[in-house]
Protein backbone atom coordinates (compact mmCIF):
# COMPACT_ATOMS: atom_id res chain seq x y z
CA UNK A 1 0.00 0.00 0.00
CA UNK A 2 1.12 3.41 -0.56
CA UNK A 3 0.89 6.24 1.65
CA UNK A 4 0.71 10.24 0.42
CA UNK A 5 2.52 11.64 3.47
CA UNK A 6 1.38 15.73 2.08
CA UNK A 7 -1.70 15.26 3.29
CA UNK A 8 -3.21 14.72 6.81
CA UNK A 9 -2.98 16.64 10.16
CA UNK A 10 0.69 14.95 10.59
CA UNK A 11 1.74 16.98 7.81
CA UNK A 12 0.32 20.10 8.60
CA UNK A 13 2.40 20.15 11.73
CA UNK A 14 5.10 18.54 10.49
CA UNK A 15 5.55 21.00 7.46
CA UNK A 16 4.53 24.29 10.11
CA UNK A 17 7.70 22.57 12.16
CA UNK A 18 9.91 22.15 9.17
CA UNK A 19 8.55 25.69 6.99
CA UNK A 20 7.86 23.37 4.31
CA UNK A 21 5.25 24.51 1.89
CA UNK A 22 3.39 21.17 0.27
CA UNK A 23 1.32 22.17 -2.46
CA UNK A 24 -2.24 20.64 -1.60
CA UNK A 25 -5.01 19.57 -3.96
CA UNK A 26 -7.60 22.26 -2.69
CA UNK A 27 -10.41 20.07 -4.48
CA UNK A 28 -9.75 16.80 -2.49
CA UNK A 29 -8.33 18.36 1.31
CA UNK A 30 -10.45 18.31 4.21
CA UNK A 31 -10.08 19.62 7.50
CA UNK A 32 -12.11 21.05 10.62
CA UNK A 33 -12.58 24.61 11.21
CA UNK A 34 -9.77 24.93 13.94
CA UNK A 35 -7.32 24.26 11.34
CA UNK A 36 -8.05 26.79 9.24
CA UNK A 37 -5.74 30.01 8.39
CA UNK A 38 -7.74 33.50 8.11
CA UNK A 39 -7.36 36.81 8.25
CA UNK A 40 -9.50 39.47 9.13
CA UNK A 41 -11.59 39.31 5.96
CA UNK A 42 -11.84 35.30 5.77
CA UNK A 43 -9.83 31.85 5.12
CA UNK A 44 -6.73 32.06 3.08
CA UNK A 45 -4.32 29.92 2.06
CA UNK A 46 -0.53 30.79 1.67
CA UNK A 47 1.50 29.60 -0.98
CA UNK A 48 4.88 29.45 -2.14
CA UNK A 49 6.63 32.85 -3.25
CA UNK A 50 4.85 34.51 -0.82
CA UNK A 51 1.00 34.17 -2.94
CA UNK A 52 -1.90 33.43 -1.15
CA UNK A 53 -5.17 32.82 -2.28
CA UNK A 54 -9.25 33.39 -0.77
CA UNK A 55 -10.65 29.73 0.55
CA UNK A 56 -14.26 29.09 1.14
CA UNK A 57 -15.44 26.22 2.81
CA UNK A 58 -18.67 24.43 2.82
CA UNK A 59 -20.38 20.52 4.60
CA UNK A 60 -18.76 17.62 1.68
CA UNK A 61 -22.02 15.99 3.05
CA UNK A 62 -26.05 17.84 3.00
CA UNK A 63 -29.33 17.23 2.58
CA UNK A 64 -30.24 19.31 -0.13
CA UNK A 65 -33.89 17.90 -0.78
CA UNK A 66 -34.62 18.29 3.04
CA UNK A 67 -33.48 21.94 2.86
CA UNK A 68 -34.27 22.68 -0.92
CA UNK A 69 -31.36 24.29 -1.36
CA UNK A 70 -26.82 23.75 -2.18
CA UNK A 71 -24.71 23.83 0.61
CA UNK A 72 -23.38 27.56 1.21
CA UNK A 73 -20.02 28.43 1.03
CA UNK A 74 -18.43 30.09 3.89
CA UNK A 75 -15.94 32.80 3.88
CA UNK A 76 -16.13 34.53 7.29
CA UNK A 77 -16.54 33.44 10.72
CA UNK A 78 -20.23 32.64 11.38
CA UNK A 79 -22.74 30.80 13.44
CA UNK A 80 -21.86 27.92 11.25
CA UNK A 81 -18.55 27.66 10.92
CA UNK A 82 -18.21 28.27 14.53
CA UNK A 83 -18.99 24.95 15.31
CA UNK A 84 -15.93 23.61 15.25
CA UNK A 85 -16.67 20.03 15.09
CA UNK A 86 -17.82 19.74 11.66
CA UNK A 87 -15.85 18.47 9.08
CA UNK A 88 -15.69 21.43 6.09
CA UNK A 89 -14.29 20.58 2.84
CA UNK A 90 -12.06 23.30 1.11
CA UNK A 91 -12.84 25.43 -1.98
CA UNK A 92 -11.01 27.97 -3.73
CA UNK A 93 -14.06 28.12 -6.33
CA UNK A 94 -17.85 29.08 -6.74
CA UNK A 95 -17.88 24.98 -8.43
CA UNK A 96 -17.88 22.54 -5.92
CA UNK A 97 -19.08 18.78 -5.59
CA UNK A 98 -20.96 17.28 -2.31
CA UNK A 99 -22.59 14.01 -1.59
CA UNK A 100 -26.75 14.26 -1.10
CA UNK A 101 -27.88 12.32 1.98
CA UNK A 102 -31.01 12.68 0.29
CA UNK A 103 -30.49 11.29 -3.39
CA UNK A 104 -27.52 9.59 -2.47
CA UNK A 105 -25.31 11.10 -5.02
CA UNK A 106 -22.70 13.54 -5.90
CA UNK A 107 -23.84 16.43 -6.94
CA UNK A 108 -22.27 19.35 -8.93
CA UNK A 109 -23.12 22.70 -7.74
CA UNK A 110 -21.54 26.33 -8.17
CA UNK A 111 -22.15 27.14 -4.54
CA UNK A 112 -23.34 30.56 -3.21
CA UNK A 113 -21.99 32.60 -0.28
CA UNK A 114 -23.08 32.15 2.71
CA UNK A 115 -25.88 35.07 3.33
CA UNK A 116 -24.71 35.59 6.97
CA UNK A 117 -20.74 36.20 5.50
CA UNK A 118 -22.13 37.85 2.42
CA UNK A 119 -23.87 40.56 5.08
CA UNK A 120 -21.39 40.78 7.26
CA UNK A 121 -18.11 41.67 4.52
CA UNK A 122 -20.71 44.00 2.84
CA UNK A 123 -21.62 46.24 5.43
CA UNK A 124 -17.92 46.30 7.01
CA UNK A 125 -15.50 46.82 3.67
CA UNK A 126 -18.86 48.51 1.03
CA UNK A 127 -18.17 45.12 -0.92
CA UNK A 128 -19.56 45.00 -4.29
CA UNK A 129 -20.22 41.80 -4.46
CA UNK A 130 -23.28 41.48 -6.97
CA UNK A 131 -24.59 37.71 -6.85
CA UNK A 132 -23.08 36.06 -3.95
CA UNK A 133 -20.63 34.01 -6.07
CA UNK A 134 -16.94 33.18 -4.73
CA UNK A 135 -15.86 34.88 -7.75
CA UNK A 136 -17.37 37.67 -7.28
CA UNK A 137 -16.10 38.08 -3.54
CA UNK A 138 -12.51 38.13 -4.76
CA UNK A 139 -12.85 40.24 -7.30
CA UNK A 140 -14.85 43.07 -5.43
CA UNK A 141 -12.41 42.66 -2.94
CA UNK A 142 -9.91 44.03 -5.33
CA UNK A 143 -12.50 47.65 -5.79
CA UNK A 144 -12.47 47.77 -1.64
CA UNK A 145 -10.41 49.38 0.78
CA UNK A 146 -8.62 45.98 1.28
CA UNK A 147 -7.56 45.51 -1.83
CA UNK A 148 -4.63 44.25 -2.28
CA UNK A 149 -0.98 46.79 -2.20
CA UNK A 150 1.96 44.27 -1.90
CA UNK A 151 3.23 43.12 -5.19
CA UNK A 152 5.76 40.55 -6.45
CA UNK A 153 8.99 41.35 -8.34
CA UNK A 154 6.90 41.74 -11.51
CA UNK A 155 4.39 44.18 -10.38
CA UNK A 156 1.39 42.10 -9.71
CA UNK A 157 -0.72 41.58 -6.23
CA UNK A 158 0.42 38.22 -4.50
CA UNK A 159 -3.08 37.09 -5.07
CA UNK A 160 -3.03 37.87 -9.07
CA UNK A 161 -3.19 33.99 -10.32
CA UNK A 162 -6.60 33.78 -8.20
CA UNK A 163 -7.75 37.32 -9.49
CA UNK A 164 -7.10 36.28 -12.84
CA UNK A 165 -8.41 32.98 -12.89
CA UNK A 166 -12.17 34.30 -11.24
CA UNK A 167 -12.24 37.05 -13.76
CA UNK A 168 -11.30 34.84 -16.68
CA UNK A 169 -13.76 32.46 -14.95
CA UNK A 170 -16.44 35.13 -15.07
CA UNK A 171 -15.91 35.96 -18.88
CA UNK A 172 -16.51 31.67 -19.48
CA UNK A 173 -12.97 31.53 -20.71
CA UNK A 174 -13.84 33.56 -23.56
CA UNK A 175 -11.57 35.34 -25.94
CA UNK A 176 -13.68 39.50 -25.53
CA UNK A 177 -12.66 40.43 -28.71
CA UNK A 178 -12.21 37.41 -30.93
CA UNK A 179 -14.77 34.91 -29.15
CA UNK A 180 -12.12 31.98 -28.88
CA UNK A 181 -13.53 30.19 -26.02
CA UNK A 182 -11.28 27.51 -23.98
CA UNK A 183 -13.58 24.19 -23.85
CA UNK A 184 -10.80 22.15 -21.16
CA UNK A 185 -8.86 23.38 -18.76
CA UNK A 186 -5.66 22.72 -21.02
CA UNK A 187 -7.12 25.73 -23.01
CA UNK A 188 -7.21 27.88 -20.42
CA UNK A 189 -3.77 28.76 -20.38
CA UNK A 190 -4.53 30.22 -24.29
CA UNK A 191 -6.39 33.07 -22.54
CA UNK A 192 -4.98 36.38 -20.07
CA UNK A 193 -6.39 38.92 -18.18
CA UNK A 194 -5.60 41.94 -19.58
CA UNK A 195 -4.89 45.30 -17.73
CA UNK A 196 -6.39 47.80 -20.07
CA UNK A 197 -4.78 50.91 -18.15
CA UNK A 198 -1.48 48.92 -18.29
CA UNK A 199 -1.77 49.43 -14.24
CA UNK A 200 -0.83 45.89 -12.45
CA UNK A 201 -2.29 47.37 -9.47
CA UNK A 202 -5.76 48.47 -10.58
CA UNK A 203 -7.52 45.47 -10.35
CA UNK A 204 -11.10 46.44 -10.65
CA UNK A 205 -13.49 44.92 -12.87
CA UNK A 206 -13.72 47.65 -15.28
CA UNK A 207 -10.14 47.59 -15.89
CA UNK A 208 -9.71 44.08 -16.90
CA UNK A 209 -9.81 42.01 -19.95
CA UNK A 210 -10.53 38.77 -20.99
CA UNK A 211 -8.02 38.37 -24.41
CA UNK A 212 -6.70 35.34 -26.05
CA UNK A 213 -2.89 35.12 -26.66
CA UNK A 214 -3.09 36.56 -30.14
CA UNK A 215 -5.62 39.48 -29.28
CA UNK A 216 -3.62 40.36 -26.17
CA UNK A 217 -0.37 40.12 -28.09
CA UNK A 218 -1.49 42.57 -30.79
CA UNK A 219 -3.11 45.25 -28.13
CA UNK A 220 -0.23 47.63 -29.19
CA UNK A 221 2.86 48.74 -29.70
CA UNK A 222 4.03 48.24 -26.17
CA UNK A 223 2.75 44.35 -25.94
CA UNK A 224 3.61 43.86 -29.85
CA UNK A 225 6.89 44.28 -28.21
CA UNK A 226 6.48 42.27 -24.90
CA UNK A 227 5.52 39.30 -26.78
CA UNK A 228 7.86 39.15 -29.30
CA UNK A 229 10.42 38.71 -26.36
CA UNK A 230 8.83 36.90 -23.14
CA UNK A 231 5.53 35.83 -24.28
CA UNK A 232 7.02 34.65 -27.62
CA UNK A 233 6.46 30.92 -26.46
CA UNK A 234 2.78 31.24 -25.17
CA UNK A 235 2.02 33.10 -28.75
CA UNK A 236 3.59 30.55 -30.70
CA UNK A 237 2.08 27.62 -28.82
CA UNK A 238 -1.23 29.05 -28.98
CA UNK A 239 -0.68 29.79 -33.14
CA UNK A 240 0.32 26.38 -33.54
CA UNK A 241 -2.55 25.37 -31.26
CA UNK A 242 -5.32 27.39 -33.68
CA UNK A 243 -3.55 25.85 -36.84
CA UNK A 244 -4.13 22.25 -36.01
CA UNK A 245 -7.61 22.94 -34.76
CA UNK A 246 -8.21 24.16 -38.36
CA UNK A 247 -6.37 21.78 -39.79
CA UNK A 248 -8.44 19.15 -37.71
CA UNK A 249 -11.72 21.04 -38.96
CA UNK A 250 -11.12 20.81 -42.70
CA UNK A 251 -9.84 17.06 -42.95
CA UNK A 252 -13.24 16.88 -40.74
CA UNK A 253 -15.87 18.48 -43.31
CA UNK A 254 -13.63 16.61 -46.59
CA UNK A 255 -14.74 13.30 -44.62
CA UNK A 256 -18.22 14.00 -44.39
Amino acid sequence: MIYDFRKGKSAIYISSLLHVDYDYDLEEYELSQEELEFDEIGFIKRGKKNGFERLGIFLPEYRNKQYNQDPSLHIYNCDTTEDLSRRMKVSNSSKNTYYSKDQKKLINANLEICKKCARNLRKRYNLNLGTNTFNNFVLALEESEKRQTITDNKGYILNWKQVSYCFRETKNFTCEKCSFKAINNSEKKFLHTHHRDRDKENNSRSNLECLCVECHSNVDEYHKEKFSFEGLKPLNDFLAFKEKNNKSKKHSIISI
